[in-house]
């Protein structure tokens, strides 16, 4: 048995040696040429075109030369005679060749961690190159999957899209990277930020929350979530969720309210008081205490509100002025989260 196992190994050891030799030959700004010729999936172009679109995301992201050089060589392996041999070596056998080309190690290990993390608890890139490539490339793979039909359904999740989600998420929430989210359509942005409420440890309701406000990116969002179930006890909290909830009950699902406030509709004070205390509230999502306390201001001028006027008045103009009033007051403390997703 060791006989025969030693015999086959050699030959695959033999045969790896020999194909990791031609490609060292050809050298990994050679093998980059050739990725024009190999598909990366069905209906999503070639391997060159996947860098091309790494390197874009990558520079969007921030990186700089090293991780946009990286980003061009990322993929160069794919055309490695030893990568269809052992396609686990992947990335690993890129980054020994770019060593081997001599580029800087920033480069190198880059592109050794351009997989990273590839399981759920997997370990994330160590390089801030490394992390930037890492999020560039799950972008890419769920931008260009998403756009040809090929969401996950069921048990089926052939392109590893699941695992691209929830390691997107990771980079964003422990490996300091900025994902906007301009940066991924609204199915992905949708898909990506589901996966959120499995990682984030605070009940889901404050993700749902978080997940429709202004925070511009995922780390914002996670942010945003912990902050609003830390701070769900406060009476800024309460003050904020009450005027939200009054506003949202009532205009939210009419489809009467004017598209903008006509100031010369308003026929009380406290519409007018409304109207500019909303119109210059600071709502900033990366200070929650701060942007609750201060939008608890308007609690009490949108109870007066309810006291003093009747919103659903028997003249349109003024019904319809006073409902876009309301959600305004409903989008502008909105932009912490939907609050009704939080019960209470």
């Amino acid at each position: 048995m060791r006989a025969g196992n030693e015999f086959v190994l050699s030959g695959r050891l033999e045969d790896a040696e020999f194909t990791f030799e031609r490609d060292v030959a050809v050298g990994i700004d050679g093998l980059a040429e050739r990725l024009s010729s190999i598909t990366f999936f069905a209906g999503a172009g070639t391997y060159a075109d996947k860098s091309a679109r790494l390197v874009e995301l990558v520079r969007e992201l921030g990186g700089g030369d090293a991780a946009q050089e990286a980003a061009r060589l990322a993929k160069a392996d794919q055309a490695a005679e030893l990568v269809r041999e052992f396609t686990e070596l992947e990335g690993h056998i890129g980054a020994t060749y770019a060593k081997l080309a001599g580029y800087p190690d920033e480069v190198v290990r880059a592109i050794d961690e351009q997989y990273l993390p590839d399981s759920a608890g997997g370990p994330l890139p160590r390089s801030t190159a490394g992390a930037l490539l890492a999020a560039a490339d799950k972008i890419d793979t769920l931008r260009i999957a998403f756009s040809l039909g090929k969401r996950p359904t069921g048990s089926r999740d052939p392109f590893g899209l699941r695992r691209a989600a929830i390691g997107l998420d990771r980079l964003a929430t422990e490996g300091g990277v900025r994902i906007e989210r301009r940066l991924l359509p609204d199915d992905v942005r949708d898909f990506v930020e589901e996966r959120l409420e499995g990682l984030l440890d605070v009940p889901v309701e404050y993700v749902r929350a978080a997940r429709a406000s202004a925070a511009p990116d995922l780390g914002g969002v996670a942010n945003l979530a912990r902050a609003l179930y830390a701070a769900e006890r406060t009476d800024d909290f309460a003050a904020v969720y009450e005027a939200y909830d009054r506003a949202h009950r009532l205009a939210g699902k009419r489809s009467d309210a004017a598209a903008a406030i006509d100031s010369d509709a308003f026929e009380h004070d406290t519409e007018r008081e409304l109207a500019q205390a909303v119109t210059t509230l600071d709502i900033d999502t990366a200070n929650v205490s701060d942007s609750l306390a201060r939008a608890a201001t308007v609690a009490p001028i949108v109870s007066r509100f309810f006291d003093d006027v009747m919103v659903m008045a028997d003249d349109d103009r003024v019904r319809a002025n006073r409902l876009r009033l309301l959600l305004d007051v409903r989008d502008t403390l909105g932009r912490l989260g939907d609050f009704s997703q939080i019960p209470r």
